[in-house]
């Protein structure tokens, strides 16, 4: 008989020693990397390149610029727009602003340890409602806040933000429907709409997954009042989170990679032939790092965080949970979850059917999988043995493929089949022990023996060991960490530009080198960011530049250095090639300057201010008949308008003649150059508000500023209003007349205000609902727990208790 138990408990609760051990467990990690390093904590990849830099310049821009338009992102970004993903909406980062700017690199590190120090507390305060034993629960919590999903995406800083505090959405959703609790499910859908958009969207769907099959729980007390209700609230939290979402939402609707989708065989099976292999080992061993494919290599999904490992316990506890309660909720929700998993249209329902292939929402399915290897270890009745050979066969499968023989040039070799041989035969001997020693817990509970407590330590030595594995291997896959911290983080103090005074300038920089201008708090048309507007996202292609996640633009593009306003180019300078290197750039017009930093600078002596003219203009529909190499370097020799635009300005400017587009080359850019320099702006003034320019013009022409064209932007010349012309396949231009011209250009976050507006309502109608709907005073309390399996001593009690909440339990309070 299974009989749901319902225990109104909420004293006693472990929660500071959840979040302690936690934060200890990856603190422990990380700790020699500091000491090493001196504070820092330096990973691999996207940490690196994103992580630690967004951190900087955001701290910096909020602190002196506010919020608006931040020149400091790509060629200039709406600033909500491109950080809301990153970290604009996260409470963690935000504890981090009252700090002195060069604090909060060394704060980075102790902060991520507090977010799994918070995941573990909040996976256990949701496993606790479920889970009889304590410390089971607080081992549930464990393995959530160090799943494979954790341990990949420590690669992505920001996404632990999300894992940290997703579990209060179940508890809040929970409190509503069995304890009648009102508001508090609307708190959490705003808190997690704030903090990361992308992820709410998945959130979305699986809380109706949940909801589904939680319909016909006993300990599930819904009724078509509750329902409403549960919707009414989230209505009200979508409206508080609008101020967040609403800008965001504008600021992506230009980016082509959102509106991909999957069409005919993809929809239902993945050209990837070893996706579902990686998913089922990820499940079952400690994950591959991201961008490092092992056992089974593969080009797609480098980055998709497909990871689902439980330290030590591994799919035993679910796969035997799931073998002695078939018909629990928690089984047919993850059964649905890895359907979804298997079948790719489904797997992008998680994040609007985009075709992009990403695995970020597997933290979901992991939390009710933590929670059903709680049980399975608390419960007498669940037999862990099933599960523990499962796992078994699985990994012997995993370790017969991994020596399966590999040709390479005719080449016959064994035991090479995995790109990391001695690395995955780590992570796979440290799985095995963690089974192993399952399997000892195992018989101590078994026998009658204690045992729970040998399994919590357990579990967090598996815990440590298993994060070890990963972090330790990203490192050794990273940069050096005295050039990462002397020449980016710290390099700003070792550089020194000349300036002018009201002038603006952009740098370049080599590859490998994406964000380090971020650090040294210069403009750089090549950056490693994913959220940027719309217009940069258009530009690019038209020119034959791929532009996914990054702005990198090769050198033989050298036309658009002049376009952009690049005055300085920083190669870096590597210790073996020193001997050799010749001091000639590949960029035409770029000299020598001086080395600095560890980096050979270039500058341009071609170098065009902010804000300058053009004779000619060539219609978009004549550009398209030329190839992208020639279009590119069109760029500086006529503005690239509309046939509408053509013809709206028509009286000032004037075609170009066909022959020349013909011939270009670099001795014709450099003319380009000269030409376009003879009208510039004398003078360029700009913050997060916008920018202010002062033209001198001999007759009538249309200005031209390389600033991506969005939709928050309003022009003034000479104080009258002026229409704002897309040009040039994503930049902005303005006519200016003859003489004396100030040009003026205003920013506003679209979506922002209305968002603000809509967000102040939504609170409103929070504290209306409450009022209106109070829970009236009752002796009659919820309950915070329901255990649907015994301890071995008589339950008669708690089923006394049970039929006195059945009168109630419902009914609508």
């Amino acid at each position: 008989m299974n009989t749901s138990i319902l225990v109104n408990s909420r004293k006693e609760e472990k929660y500071f020693r959840a979040f302690i051990i936690g934060f200890l467990s990856l603190f422990l990690v990380i700790l020699p990397i500091m000491i090493y390093t001196g504070g820092y904590y330096l990973y691999y990849g996207d940490y690196n390149s994103q992580q630690i830099p967004f951190y900087i310049h955001a701290q910096d821009f909020i602190k002196n610029e506010g919020l608006g338009w931040d020149w400091g992102t790509d060629l200039g970004s709406n600033f909500l727009g491109s950080y809301s993903f990153y970290l604009l909406g996260s409470p963690f980062f935000w504890l981090t602003v009252p700090l002195p700017n060069n604090l909060v690199v060394f704060a980075m590190p102790v902060l991520l340890a507090v977010k799994h120090g918070v995941a573990t507390l909040t996976a256990y305060a949701f496993i606790r409602r479920f889970v009889r034993n304590k410390n089971a629960a607080l081992i549930g919590g464990l393995l959530y806040a160090f799943s494979g999903f954790q341990l990949f995406n420590i690669f992505f800083n920001h996404f632990q933000d999300v894992t940290a505090l997703f579990p209060l959405m179940l508890i809040a959703l929970e409190e509503r429907i069995n304890n009648n609790r009102r508001g508090v499910f609307a708190a959490s859908v705003a808190l997690m709409g704030i903090i990361n958009y992308f992820f709410f969207t998945g959130q979305a769907v699986f809380v109706i997954l949940y909801i589904l099959v939680r319909l016909k729980s006993p300990d599930f007390n819904i009724t078509w009042k509750k329902f409403f209700g549960l919707v009414i609230e989230a209505v009200i939290g979508v409206m508080i989170a609008m101020f967040m979402l609403l800008p965001s939402a504008l600021a992506i609707l230009g980016n082509y990679r959102i509106n991909e989708r999957l069409y005919g065989l993809d929809l239902v099976a993945y050209s990837d032939k070893t996706r579902i292999l990686r998913i089922i080992q990820s499940f079952f061993m400690i994950p591959d790092v991201p961008a490092r494919p092992n056992l089974f290599s593969s080009d797609g999904a480098k980055w998709a965080s497909i990871g689902g490992y439980l330290p030590m316990f591994s799919m035993a506890g679910v796969i035997a949970f799931s073998k002695s309660k078939k018909k629990h909720w928690s089984v047919r929700l993850v059964i649905i979850c890895m359907i979804c998993a298997f079948i790719p249209i489904l797997n992008s329902a998680f994040y609007t059917f985009n075709s992009s292939y990403y695995a970020r929402w597997f933290y979901m399915p992991i939390l009710i999988m933590a929670m059903m290897t709680a049980q399975a270890l608390d419960d007498k009745s669940i037999d862990l043995r099933s599960g523990i050979k499962v796992c078994g066969i699985v990994m012997a499968g995993l370790a017969v493929i991994s020596i399966l023989p590999k040709k390479t040039d005719d080449e016959v070799s064994w035991f090479e089949f995995a790109n990391y041989p001695a690395y995955f035969a780590l992570i796979l001997f440290i799985s095995i022990a963690g089974l192993a020693l399952l399997y000892f817990i195992d018989r101590l509970k078994k026998k009658g023996r204690t045992y729970i407590i040998s399994a919590l330590v357990s579990t967090v030595v598996c815990c440590i060991v298993c994060t070890s594995s990963v972090v330790y291997f990203g490192v050794t896959l990273g940069s050096y960490p005295s050039t990462y911290i002397n020449n980016g983080i710290n390099g700003k103090e070792n550089i020194t530009l000349d300036e002018e005074e009201n002038q603006y300038f952009r740098i370049d920089i080599s590859e490998n080198y994406d964000n380090y201008p971020m650090f040294w708090g210069y403009s750089s048309m090549r950056a490693f960011q994913s959220i940027v507007p719309g217009s940069i996202m258009e530009f690019y292609p038209q020119i034959g530049v791929t532009r996914d996640v990054a702005s990198r633009a090769p050198l033989e593009k050298y036309t658009i250095r002049g376009l952009f306003s690049v005055k300085y180019f920083f190669d870096k300078v590597y210790s073996d090639k020193e001997e050799t290197y010749t001091y000639i750039c590949d960029l035409p017009g770029f000299e020598y300057k001086n080395t600095q930093n560890g980096f050979y600078v270039y500058e341009n002596k071609y170098y065009l201010p902010m804000g300058f003219t053009f004779d000619n203009y060539i219609t978009e529909e004549s550009a398209a008949n030329h190839s992208e190499q020639t279009r590119e370097r069109l760029l500086l020799r006529a503005l690239i308008l509309s046939d509408e635009q053509a013809e709206k300005y028509s009286d000032i400017i004037s075609k170009l003649p066909s022959e020349k587009t013909l011939g270009l080359n670099d001795s014709t850019y450099i003319q380009d150059c000269i030409e376009r320099r003879k009208e510039v702006c004398s003078e360029f003034t700009y913050d997060s508000d916008g920018f202010d320019a002062e033209i001198n013009l001999e007759k009538s022409k249309l200005v031209f500023f390389s600033v991506p064209y969005d939709k928050g932007w309003t022009a003034y010349v000479n104080g009258k209003p002026a229409d704002i012309e897309k040009v040039s396949y994503g930049f902005m231009a303005v006519k200016a007349d003859a003489g004396e011209n100030t040009i003026e250009f205003r920013y506003e976050t679209p979506g922002l205000k209305i968002g603000i507006v809509i967000s102040i309502i939504g609170l409103i109608c929070l504290g209306a609902y409450i009022v209106v709907f109070r829970k009236k005073k009752n002796n009659e309390s919820g309950f915070s727990h329901c255990y649907d399996y015994s301890k071995d001593y008589s339950c008669s009690m708690e089923e006394q208790y049970l039929n006195k909440k059945s009168a109630n339990c419902k009914t609508e309070e």
